[in-house]
Protein backbone atom coordinates (compact mmCIF):
# COMPACT_ATOMS: atom_id res chain seq x y z
CA UNK A 1 0.00 0.00 0.00
CA UNK A 2 2.74 2.44 0.93
CA UNK A 3 4.43 2.12 -2.46
CA UNK A 4 1.21 2.46 -4.45
CA UNK A 5 0.15 5.75 -5.98
CA UNK A 6 -3.39 6.90 -6.69
CA UNK A 7 -4.90 10.01 -8.25
CA UNK A 8 -8.15 11.57 -7.05
CA UNK A 9 -9.95 14.89 -7.43
CA UNK A 10 -12.76 16.62 -5.54
CA UNK A 11 -14.92 19.67 -6.19
CA UNK A 12 -16.93 21.59 -3.61
CA UNK A 13 -20.18 23.56 -3.45
CA UNK A 14 -22.28 21.96 -6.20
CA UNK A 15 -22.15 25.02 -8.47
CA UNK A 16 -23.61 24.62 -12.00
CA UNK A 17 -20.07 25.08 -13.38
CA UNK A 18 -19.23 21.71 -11.82
CA UNK A 19 -20.68 20.30 -15.04
CA UNK A 20 -17.85 21.98 -16.93
CA UNK A 21 -15.34 20.41 -14.54
CA UNK A 22 -17.01 17.04 -15.15
CA UNK A 23 -16.58 17.46 -18.90
CA UNK A 24 -12.85 18.04 -18.45
CA UNK A 25 -12.49 15.07 -16.10
CA UNK A 26 -14.29 12.86 -18.60
CA UNK A 27 -12.11 14.18 -21.41
CA UNK A 28 -8.97 13.05 -19.60
CA UNK A 29 -10.24 9.89 -17.92
CA UNK A 30 -9.93 11.28 -14.39
CA UNK A 31 -12.37 10.36 -11.65
CA UNK A 32 -13.77 12.86 -9.20
CA UNK A 33 -16.02 13.39 -6.20
CA UNK A 34 -18.41 16.34 -6.18
CA UNK A 35 -19.54 17.62 -2.78
CA UNK A 36 -23.02 19.00 -3.29
CA UNK A 37 -25.06 21.01 -0.75
CA UNK A 38 -28.75 21.73 -1.20
CA UNK A 39 -28.10 25.49 -1.19
CA UNK A 40 -24.95 27.64 -1.18
CA UNK A 41 -24.01 31.30 -1.45
CA UNK A 42 -22.78 31.06 -5.05
CA UNK A 43 -25.72 28.99 -6.31
CA UNK A 44 -26.14 25.26 -6.83
CA UNK A 45 -27.06 23.00 -9.71
CA UNK A 46 -30.56 21.58 -10.04
CA UNK A 47 -31.31 18.14 -8.67
CA UNK A 48 -31.75 16.88 -12.24
CA UNK A 49 -28.20 18.08 -12.98
CA UNK A 50 -26.92 16.46 -9.79
CA UNK A 51 -28.55 13.15 -10.72
CA UNK A 52 -26.94 13.29 -14.16
CA UNK A 53 -23.58 14.10 -12.59
CA UNK A 54 -24.00 11.18 -10.20
CA UNK A 55 -24.33 8.76 -13.13
CA UNK A 56 -20.62 9.20 -13.86
CA UNK A 57 -19.06 10.60 -10.69
CA UNK A 58 -19.26 10.15 -6.94
CA UNK A 59 -21.48 12.61 -5.08
CA UNK A 60 -20.53 13.55 -1.52
CA UNK A 61 -22.37 15.58 1.12
CA UNK A 62 -21.44 19.18 1.93
CA UNK A 63 -24.16 19.93 4.53
CA UNK A 64 -27.64 20.99 3.49
CA UNK A 65 -27.06 24.74 3.43
CA UNK A 66 -23.28 25.07 3.18
CA UNK A 67 -23.20 25.59 6.95
CA UNK A 68 -19.91 26.19 8.75
CA UNK A 69 -20.09 23.55 11.46
CA UNK A 70 -17.95 25.41 13.98
CA UNK A 71 -20.46 28.28 13.88
CA UNK A 72 -23.52 26.05 14.36
CA UNK A 73 -25.19 24.69 17.48
CA UNK A 74 -24.79 20.97 18.10
CA UNK A 75 -28.37 20.31 17.02
CA UNK A 76 -27.95 22.38 13.86
CA UNK A 77 -24.64 20.70 13.01
CA UNK A 78 -26.25 17.27 13.33
CA UNK A 79 -29.17 18.29 11.11
CA UNK A 80 -26.76 19.61 8.47
CA UNK A 81 -24.52 16.52 8.58
CA UNK A 82 -27.14 13.78 8.71
CA UNK A 83 -29.69 15.67 6.64
CA UNK A 84 -27.35 16.21 3.72
CA UNK A 85 -26.70 12.47 3.43
CA UNK A 86 -30.41 11.64 3.54
CA UNK A 87 -31.23 14.41 1.06
CA UNK A 88 -28.66 13.27 -1.50
CA UNK A 89 -29.45 9.58 -1.20
CA UNK A 90 -33.23 10.02 -1.38
CA UNK A 91 -33.01 12.31 -4.41
CA UNK A 92 -30.38 10.45 -6.41
CA UNK A 93 -30.87 6.83 -5.33
CA UNK A 94 -27.08 6.63 -4.89
CA UNK A 95 -25.06 5.86 -1.75
CA UNK A 96 -23.36 8.85 -0.14
CA UNK A 97 -20.21 7.70 1.66
CA UNK A 98 -18.17 10.90 1.84
CA UNK A 99 -18.66 14.18 3.69
CA UNK A 100 -16.80 17.47 3.30
CA UNK A 101 -17.28 20.22 5.92
CA UNK A 102 -17.69 23.68 4.35
CA UNK A 103 -14.50 25.76 4.61
CA UNK A 104 -12.82 22.69 6.07
CA UNK A 105 -13.92 23.65 9.60
CA UNK A 106 -14.88 20.94 12.07
CA UNK A 107 -14.07 19.54 15.52
CA UNK A 108 -13.73 16.00 16.86
CA UNK A 109 -17.34 16.22 18.00
CA UNK A 110 -18.37 16.78 14.39
CA UNK A 111 -16.35 13.73 13.34
CA UNK A 112 -18.38 11.69 15.82
CA UNK A 113 -21.56 13.02 14.21
CA UNK A 114 -20.27 12.13 10.75
CA UNK A 115 -19.54 8.58 11.89
CA UNK A 116 -22.94 8.29 13.58
CA UNK A 117 -24.65 9.49 10.38
CA UNK A 118 -23.13 6.55 8.53
CA UNK A 119 -20.44 8.12 6.37
CA UNK A 120 -17.22 6.34 5.48
CA UNK A 121 -14.92 9.36 5.38
CA UNK A 122 -14.32 13.09 5.58
CA UNK A 123 -12.38 15.11 3.04
CA UNK A 124 -10.61 18.03 4.68
CA UNK A 125 -8.57 20.96 3.31
CA UNK A 126 -5.09 19.99 4.44
CA UNK A 127 -2.80 21.07 1.58
CA UNK A 128 0.47 19.60 0.26
CA UNK A 129 -0.31 16.13 1.59
CA UNK A 130 0.36 12.92 -0.30
CA UNK A 131 -0.87 10.75 2.57
CA UNK A 132 -3.40 7.97 2.43
CA UNK A 133 -6.55 8.54 4.51
CA UNK A 134 -6.04 8.34 8.28
CA UNK A 135 -8.58 6.89 10.69
CA UNK A 136 -9.83 9.28 13.38
CA UNK A 137 -12.88 8.81 15.62
CA UNK A 138 -13.92 5.85 13.47
CA UNK A 139 -13.86 7.97 10.31
CA UNK A 140 -11.36 8.06 7.45
CA UNK A 141 -9.83 11.53 7.02
CA UNK A 142 -8.74 12.25 3.46
CA UNK A 143 -6.32 15.20 3.00
CA UNK A 144 -5.64 17.09 -0.22
CA UNK A 145 -2.49 17.86 -2.19
CA UNK A 146 -3.15 20.98 -4.24
CA UNK A 147 -6.03 23.38 -4.79
CA UNK A 148 -6.83 24.67 -8.26
CA UNK A 149 -6.38 28.22 -7.02
CA UNK A 150 -3.50 30.76 -7.19
CA UNK A 151 -2.39 30.67 -3.54
CA UNK A 152 0.78 32.42 -2.39
CA UNK A 153 3.47 30.62 -0.41
CA UNK A 154 2.21 32.15 2.86
CA UNK A 155 -1.17 30.43 2.48
CA UNK A 156 0.53 27.04 2.09
CA UNK A 157 2.77 27.71 5.09
CA UNK A 158 -0.15 28.78 7.30
CA UNK A 159 -2.12 25.69 6.27
CA UNK A 160 0.76 23.41 7.31
CA UNK A 161 1.51 25.22 10.57
CA UNK A 162 -2.15 25.33 11.62
CA UNK A 163 -2.30 21.54 11.26
CA UNK A 164 1.18 20.99 12.74
CA UNK A 165 2.01 19.13 9.53
CA UNK A 166 5.80 19.34 9.46
CA UNK A 167 6.00 16.98 6.49
CA UNK A 168 3.83 19.33 4.44
CA UNK A 169 5.92 22.31 5.45
CA UNK A 170 9.08 20.51 4.35
CA UNK A 171 7.35 19.61 1.10
CA UNK A 172 6.61 23.31 0.51
CA UNK A 173 10.32 24.10 0.98
CA UNK A 174 11.26 21.35 -1.46
CA UNK A 175 8.67 21.93 -4.13
CA UNK A 176 7.66 25.54 -3.57
CA UNK A 177 10.26 27.27 -5.69
CA UNK A 178 7.24 28.26 -7.75
CA UNK A 179 3.88 28.62 -6.03
CA UNK A 180 2.24 28.60 -9.47
CA UNK A 181 -0.26 25.84 -8.74
CA UNK A 182 0.08 23.93 -12.04
CA UNK A 183 3.88 23.79 -11.62
CA UNK A 184 3.50 22.73 -7.99
CA UNK A 185 0.95 20.09 -9.02
CA UNK A 186 3.33 18.57 -11.57
CA UNK A 187 6.16 18.49 -9.05
CA UNK A 188 4.04 16.89 -6.33
CA UNK A 189 2.59 14.32 -8.72
CA UNK A 190 6.11 13.27 -9.62
CA UNK A 191 6.93 12.88 -5.92
CA UNK A 192 3.87 10.70 -5.37
CA UNK A 193 4.92 8.50 -8.30
CA UNK A 194 8.42 8.11 -6.83
CA UNK A 195 7.43 7.40 -3.24
CA UNK A 196 3.77 6.34 -3.31
CA UNK A 197 0.73 8.11 -1.89
CA UNK A 198 -2.41 9.91 -2.99
CA UNK A 199 -2.21 12.89 -5.32
CA UNK A 200 -5.41 14.82 -4.62
CA UNK A 201 -6.43 17.86 -6.68
CA UNK A 202 -9.42 19.85 -5.45
CA UNK A 203 -11.19 23.13 -6.04
CA UNK A 204 -14.37 25.12 -6.60
CA UNK A 205 -15.72 25.57 -10.12
CA UNK A 206 -16.99 29.06 -9.35
CA UNK A 207 -13.47 30.04 -8.20
CA UNK A 208 -12.02 28.65 -11.42
CA UNK A 209 -14.33 31.04 -13.24
CA UNK A 210 -13.62 34.04 -11.00
CA UNK A 211 -9.83 33.64 -11.16
CA UNK A 212 -9.57 32.54 -14.79
CA UNK A 213 -8.12 29.06 -14.13
CA UNK A 214 -9.94 26.94 -16.73
CA UNK A 215 -7.07 26.68 -19.20
CA UNK A 216 -4.64 25.88 -16.41
CA UNK A 217 -6.96 23.19 -15.08
CA UNK A 218 -7.17 21.68 -18.55
CA UNK A 219 -3.37 21.57 -18.71
CA UNK A 220 -3.01 19.97 -15.28
CA UNK A 221 -5.65 17.32 -16.00
CA UNK A 222 -3.97 16.56 -19.31
CA UNK A 223 -0.68 16.08 -17.45
CA UNK A 224 -2.35 13.87 -14.82
CA UNK A 225 -3.88 11.70 -17.54
CA UNK A 226 -0.40 10.70 -18.71
CA UNK A 227 0.10 8.74 -15.48
CA UNK A 228 -3.22 6.97 -14.86
CA UNK A 229 -1.68 3.62 -15.83
CA UNK A 230 0.93 4.05 -13.08
CA UNK A 231 -1.40 5.80 -10.64
CA UNK A 232 -5.02 4.65 -11.03
CA UNK A 233 -7.60 7.41 -10.76
CA UNK A 234 -10.20 6.72 -8.06
CA UNK A 235 -12.98 8.64 -6.36
CA UNK A 236 -12.54 9.91 -2.80
CA UNK A 237 -14.74 7.08 -1.53
CA UNK A 238 -12.74 4.48 -3.42
CA UNK A 239 -9.51 5.88 -1.94
CA UNK A 240 -10.92 5.50 1.58
CA UNK A 241 -12.13 1.97 0.87
CA UNK A 242 -8.74 1.08 -0.57
CA UNK A 243 -7.03 2.41 2.57
CA UNK A 244 -9.29 0.24 4.72
CA UNK A 245 -8.65 -2.88 2.63
CA UNK A 246 -5.25 -2.35 0.97
CA UNK A 247 -4.83 -5.96 -0.12
CA UNK A 248 -8.06 -6.12 -2.11
CA UNK A 249 -8.61 -5.06 -5.68
CA UNK A 250 -11.42 -2.77 -6.76
CA UNK A 251 -14.60 -4.54 -5.78
CA UNK A 252 -18.31 -4.03 -5.53
CA UNK A 253 -18.13 -1.63 -2.58
CA UNK A 254 -15.61 0.56 -4.36
CA UNK A 255 -17.81 0.57 -7.43
CA UNK A 256 -20.70 1.76 -5.25
CA UNK A 257 -18.53 4.59 -3.95
CA UNK A 258 -17.57 5.62 -7.44
CA UNK A 259 -19.29 5.48 -10.76
CA UNK A 260 -22.05 2.92 -11.09
CA UNK A 261 -23.39 4.49 -14.24
CA UNK A 262 -24.37 3.55 -17.74
CA UNK A 263 -21.96 1.85 -20.10
CA UNK A 264 -21.64 5.16 -21.93
CA UNK A 265 -20.31 6.92 -18.84
CA UNK A 266 -18.04 4.00 -17.96
CA UNK A 267 -16.45 4.20 -21.40
CA UNK A 268 -15.97 7.94 -21.03
CA UNK A 269 -14.27 7.60 -17.66
CA UNK A 270 -12.04 4.63 -18.45
CA UNK A 271 -8.36 5.65 -18.03
CA UNK A 272 -6.51 6.00 -21.28
CA UNK A 273 -3.97 3.40 -22.27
Amino acid sequence: MNSATYITTSWDDGHPLDLRVAELLTKYGIRGTFYVPKTAEHGTMTMAQARELGRAFELGAHTLHHAVLTEATEQKAWQEIAGSKSWLESNTGLPCLMFCPPKGKYTNRHLEMVRKAGYLGVRNVELLSLDFPRKNAGIMLLPTTIQAYPHGSLAFAKNAVRRMALKNLLRLMTHGRSTDWPALARSLLHESLRHGGVFHLWGHSWELQETGQWQRLDEVLRFMSLFVNQAPSLTNGQICLRALSPVTSLGDKEQEAGTVGSERHERQLRPRS
